[in-house]
């Protein structure tokens, strides 16, 4: 059918009679696209235009443009959109093409659109059938994950080779071509940029009810600045700041900082109820039953009184556990992080899970998680839990595995993983894993997280569904089997290097300890978080 389609086009005019051809084909024209068109089609149509101007202008940014662009259409169309009509706009644009560029063949028309099929078929029907995905937030986060290089999973590895290579083809194809670079064509433009902008989005709950005047940010960048200096200059690190930045950013409130890790005392929250499964059978549905009961119990809002000009007031609409919310962003290059929308596919209260915490932390500290990979708020939707615990085959390339000697061990600013949850340590004692009362190496296997002595950093359904969160290792761990086990086995392997000298890189498989690069490739702008002027007058970042 496309060979019969490629010859009735005609480069200066169309026949009525070639209209009456496409139709009996079975194809829908651009004539008839316009009079019926199917929801969202002008949007399909923007990103195929982009597309096919890209490869006409060959200016590598054709993969950039196609990813971006679809993830703004499922962030603003708030649909799936069909493989078929993503195909025949397309199709349309390089119809559009081959009549600016004549030199094209029928041949080459026809080994484009092939490659192009391929790869939209691959994205929007093979990749969300393999995932049973059943919302765009699930095909969002999943064309965000192999976009980035997640092979966290058998089907996600295979995904990323399959789209890589189609990628890889289409852009040998291009480069046989020698074509005229297009005018852009009218529409809403540069779907990559961000079509959707960040004040423009209905915020996720009704609660912020108490809308209080915006007011313009102060140098943001030099109160960032200083807080950042400080906060190096007393012996933390970017990773430590970073999520503390991000914490008091969430709470609006320079007091959450300052109040004790939690521990066995830490009264949990009242009036969160689970209401179901998240659609991946493992986390659990929260919803504020009673905001009256949140208010007055849950560890960071109840002794809030008041919130500055410009701040978000967390009273009215708080922040709780969300299994699959992620902080919202647009595609585009400036686009800052926003905890105060919904997005996601949580459920409709504001909160982020583990790994939009650790994402948020990272991204606003200037921390890339892929070398060379430009840092944008968009990817918070990219990187699970899962995808740390082996970050070096997932796309985390500035990450590395921690190794443990006699004289080195975790340090604040590690990132700890498993399959399921993700976490930064924010603060370690002299002894982190307890070693120093070890006598002898028979009992390094004896080590239990009850001598730890370090605090972890997190977004957790801890002491009720709380969510982003500060807590002491040795009382959280028993309630997280899993990061217990993991740790035990590093404390052990320390333990050990204490006695034989040797130095250990741990590979246990379901836990990693992981750490930063820090070098130039690794670095880059960082994110800014809404609302962040709210946290200027803190007095550090200290806790």
């Amino acid at each position: 059918m496309r060979r019969v389609i490629w010859r009735l086009r005609a480069a200066d005019k169309v026949s009525m009679r070639t209209h009456s051809i496409y139709f009996a084909l079975g194809v829908t024209t651009t004539l008839m696209m316009t009079a019926c068109a199917p929801k969202g089609y002008e949007a399909v149509n923007d990103i195929a235009s982009q597309t096919v101007q890209d490869i006409a202008c060959k200016d590598n940014q054709l993969e950039t443009k196609l990813w971006d662009g679809l993830k703004t259409y499922l962030l603003e169309q708030k649909s799936i959109p069909a493989a078929d009509t993503m195909k025949q706009a397309l199709h349309e644009q390089l119809e559009k093409l081959a009549k600016e560029n004549p030199q094209l063949s029928e041949k080459d028309l026809e080994l484009l659109s092939k490659d192009l099929d391929k790869l939209v078929e691959a994205l929007l029907e093979e990749a969300p059938q393999g995932e049973r995905v059943e919302s765009p937030e699930q095909l969002l986060i999943l064309l965000s994950a192999i976009d980035v290089g997640d092979r966290s999973t058998v089907f996600r590895a295979y995904m990323q080779d399959k789209v890589r290579g189609s990628f890889g083809r289409l852009q040998k194809t291009v480069q046989t071509f020698d074509l005229n670079c297009p005018t852009p064509s009218t529409g809403t433009g540069d779907s990559s940029a961000g079509s959707v902008s960040g004040g423009g989005a209905t915020p996720g709950t009704s609660g912020e009810s108490e809308p209080q005047p915006p007011v313009s940010t102060p140098e943001p960048n030099r109160d960032y600045e200083y807080h950042k200096s400080q906060a190096l200059s007393s012996g933390s690190n970017l990773t430590v700041f970073g999520g503390r930045w991000a914490f008091a950013t969430a709470y609006q409130s320079c007091q959450s900082l300052q109040l004790p890790s939690m521990n066995e005392q830490t009264p949990e929250v009242q009036g969160i109820s689970i209401v179901g499964k998240h659609p991946d059978g493992v986390g659990s549905k929260r919803m504020i039953a009673s905001l009256p009961q949140v208010q007055s119990t849950h560890y960071y809002i109840r002794d809030m009184g008041s919130y500055g000009q410009g701040c978000f007031n967390v009273r009215q609409s708080p922040l709780i556990y969300d299994y699959g919310g992620k902080p919202y962003a647009t595609t585009a290059a400036d686009s800052p992080i926003d905890l105060f929308k919904n997005n996601g596919d949580g459920t409709s209260v504001l909160g982020i899970d583990c790994s939009g915490y650790v994402f948020t932390s990272m991204a606003t500290a200037g921390l890339r998680l892929k070398a060379g990979r430009p840092l944008k708020a968009s990817d918070s939707w990219a990187w699970g839990s899962s995808s740390y615990v082996e970050p070096q085959d997932n796309g985390l390339t500035c990450l590395n595995k921690i190794s443990v000697s006699a004289t080195t061990t975790m340090k604040a600013g590690d990132i700890v993983a498993v399959y399921g949850h993700v976490l930064l340590i924010d603060k370690v004692g002299a002894d982190p894993f307890g070693i120093s009362s070890v006598k002898t190496e028979a009992d390094c296997s004896k080590l239990t997280s009850d001598r730890f002595d370090f605090v972890v950093a997190q977004s957790a359904p801890s002491k009720g569904g709380i969510g982003i969160n500060y807590y002491e290792a040795r009382n959280y761990l028993p309630i997280s089997a899993k990061m217990k086990t993991g740790l035990e086995k590093y404390a052990y392997y320390t333990c050990l290097a204490k006695f034989n000298g040797k130095t250990y890189t741990p590979n246990i498989g379901t836990l990693s300890v992981v750490r930063h690069k820090g070098t130039p490739d690794c670095m880059a702008p960082r994110v800014t978080l809404a609302r962040e002027s709210c946290i200027q007058s803190c007095s550090s970042m200290s806790r």
